[in-house]
């Protein structure tokens, strides 16, 4: 079953299959994802997805390894989870999150410019798909936490740390304004691009 939105399997650019139980594949397309059980394809679109999960999961998560992944429209919306049993995962994983950034970011981006916020959302507690979330948003004003605002000129660096995989944000005076595991932040892709285009090309990173 698909409608008049869904592309046709055959010009998808690769199809990764599930060898578990359900869904059977997923079909990656040049402007979304197809999730596939049986006759029943559902289409994603890349520029409609709100929030894009990281997590580990099962005997591995104490290694902290991605190797599950999940996306939704919106925060009322089911979550399609993609396990790490479907072959060539981290491929996949690896073209879904590159074709969400460079589709929804543009949807984005002009949110602000036309004023408006755009809101994401940090787990606080929780194990998927039971999350307790936080909201913070981007506006051409500044970062939005708790009633607070950030200015960017007074936001001076964001740090994309590695080692211990967090994303921070300081103010003028080294203070930290904002922390949190990357992979805690629902979209943290989309969340560094827009505060880095925002802050202006002399951020720092570290």
């Amino acid at each position: 079953m698909t409608d008049s939105k869904t592309p046709q399997a055959s010009v998808a650019l690769a199809v990764f299959n599930h060898t578990g139980s359900t869904p059977d594949c997923f079909e990656l397309h040049e402007h979304g994802v197809v999730c596939r059980q049986g006759d029943v394809r559902i289409y994603t679109a890349f520029a409609d997805i709100q929030d894009l999960f990281l997590f580990a999961s099962g005997p591995d998560a104490g290694a902290g390894l991605i190797n599950h992944f999940a996306y939704r429209t919106g925060s009322a919306q089911p979550w399609t989870l993609v396990p790490a049993e479907v072959g060539e995962f981290n491929k996949l994983m690896d073209a879904f999150r590159a074709r969400y950034v460079a589709q929804r970011l543009p949807v984005l981006e002009e949110k602000i410019a036309d004023g408006a916020r755009v809101a994401f959302r940090y787990v606080q507690s929780g194990a998927f798909p039971d999350l307790q979330t936080q909201d913070l948003a981007l506006s051409a004003e500044g970062l939005h936490i708790g009633g607070a605002t950030w200015p960017y000129e007074s936001l001076k660096r964001i740090d994309l740390n590695q080692w211990i995989e967090t994303i921070s944000l300081h103010d003028e005076n080294g203070k930290t304004v904002f922390s949190c595991l990357a992979a805690n932040v629902l979209s943290s892709d989309l969340f560094v691009n827009l505060v880095y285009d925002q802050l202006g090309r002399t951020a720092e990173y570290a």
